[in-house]
């Protein structure tokens, strides 16, 4: 993308081939580089590596009047330190690939970033043309509706009784192009676990209920603190599953938290590599739902939950979407599921 604008970037898995010395090389690149441009995610903040690189440059510009030091967050963390106070391109609740592309390319760009058009009054109406997150992300109404095996079905690690409160989503196959075969089924029990571990569904060393038979294949945490899983069932339907926070008696309902949970949901089911269909329908629930309490989840969680609730949120999945959207559309998809999520939770508990 930044050469296709006529930058000229230096990249280490473009760049840097066998037999180059690494420590050279990144040297090399620091010397001839105008700007550096730290990637800022949580693995970046507690990785050695990326700290000497980008202290380099602000050490040769620290006031920041050069804009040597170029953050751009592609995951949302906090920065400590001397890199905190640098101004960063945030690029982490954009919702397509070109949004993201024009974020980095004005960001980079020379003098103030003052906007084409007039911005709007507060409160009142958007300025012509403006478009409202993911407005080019298409939902489709399904003609027939689609069976979903949810996590009760899927997850046999621990009895329903003694599960702790979970979001789950699962992309449903429209049609029987996603439609795998047992040897595919029985390849996927190897595949899972560190698939499921490389996006932090579970831990590096968390023991795992894995399974794979006729129907489906699954990775499961097997403790009650990490109701966690990743599943492909025989028709196409891919699933995971995760913790809500916990509150002091049952779990948070936190909508914004729950929308970046499943934002980073539907990213991992997306790079899942199994037979794809062009249209799938995103479900999510809740369950169990009695003890939620609607809160924030970095706040003070409260001592009581709101407790009579339904005993499963389950909003309706009549939508379908295209499947490449979802990783572009993600943090508006996230948004969406989450809304419906929340609304279910108020029509049960009557509000």
């Amino acid at each position: 993308m930044p050469e296709a604008a006529g930058y000229t970037v230096i990249i280490q898995a473009w760049d840097f081939r066998p037999g180059n010395n690494f420590a050279l090389e990144m040297q090399k690149a620091l010397e001839q580089c105008e700007r550096a441009i730290a990637v800022l995610s949580p693995d970046y903040l507690t990785a050695d590596f990326p700290q000497p690189d980008w202290a380099a440059k602000f050490v040769a510009d620290p006031r920041g009047t050069e804009r040597l030091l170029l953050p751009i967050m592609v995951r949302e963390c906090e920065p400590g330190g001397l890199l905190g106070p640098v101004v960063q391109i945030r690029v982490h609740k954009l919702d397509s690939e070109a949004a993201v592309e024009q974020a980095i390319l004005d960001g980079v760009k020379e003098g103030r970033a003052k906007p084409e058009t007039r911005p709007a009054f507060p409160g009142g109406p958007a300025p012509a043309g403006a478009q409202r997150p993911g407005a080019g992300l298409r939902w489709q109404r399904v003609a027939d509706p689609v069976q979903v095996s949810w996590r009760a079905d899927l997850d046999g690690s621990l009895p329903h009784q003694q599960r702790r409160e979970a979001v789950e989503l699962h992309l449903v196959p429209v049609g029987d192009e996603a439609r795998l075969q047992v040897r595919e089924l029985t390849q996927l029990r190897d595949v899972l676990p560190d698939f499921g571990r490389s996006h932090r569904m579970f831990s590096p060393v968390e023991a795992l209920q894995v399974h794979a038979d006729a129907t489906v294949a699954a990775a499961v945490g097997t403790t009650y603190d990490n109701p966690a899983g990743i599943a492909v069932t025989r028709t196409g339907q891919r699933s995971v599953w995760a913790a809500l926070p916990p509150g002091r008696i049952g779990a948070i309902l936190d909508e914004e938290h729950l929308a970046g949970q499943l934002q980073a949901m539907l990213r991992a089911l997306v790079a899942l590599a199994v037979p794809a269909a062009d249209l799938v329908v995103p479900a999510v629930a809740i369950e169990p739902a009695q003890m939620l309490t609607v809160g924030k989840a970095a706040g003070p969680h409260g001592n009581t939950a709101a407790l009579g609730g339904a005993e499963r949120l389950r909003p309706a999945h009549e939508d379908a979407v295209k499947l490449p959207d979802l990783g572009a559309y993600a943090a508006a998809v996230g948004e969406e599921l989450a809304a419906r999520l929340v609304a279910e939770h108020r029509s049960s508990r009557r509000y």
